[in-house]
């Protein structure tokens, strides 16, 4: 399992104390490989970006969703989700992703 800069952001921004903060820190440095983005990624996520612009869907996607979708599929990965995000990148982006559970269920 991996994670990147756009869920580590998205996990410790959910931290409701110092102390916690830095314990979501270490157990994700722990728990996963940590894969590094650079412009390339960034790129590649904008150009997914812009062709759902194309179709005024450009907001229904975050960047960082569409930025994890770009790494998930540049290292052969599944992203598992439980967000809608990834269906609908999925229509731009050419990687695997599958839900945690149904959607409704959670």
């Amino acid at each position: 399992m991996s994670t990147c800069a756009p869920l580590d952001a998205e996990a410790l921004y959910s931290a409701r104390s110092p102390a916690e903060y830095e314990q979501v820190r270490a157990d994700r440095r722990e728990a996963y490989e940590y894969l590094p983005t650079d412009d390339v990624h960034w790129r590649r996520a904008f150009d997914a970006q812009r062709a759902l612009a194309r179709s005024g869907r450009h907001r229904a996607v975050g960047i960082a969703h569409l930025l994890t979708a770009v790494l998930a599929a540049e290292h052969g990965m599944t992203v598992l989700h439980y967000d809608s995000d990834f269906e609908i990148a999925a229509e731009v982006l050419a990687f695997e992703h599958r839900w945690v559970l149904p959607r409704g269920n959670a």
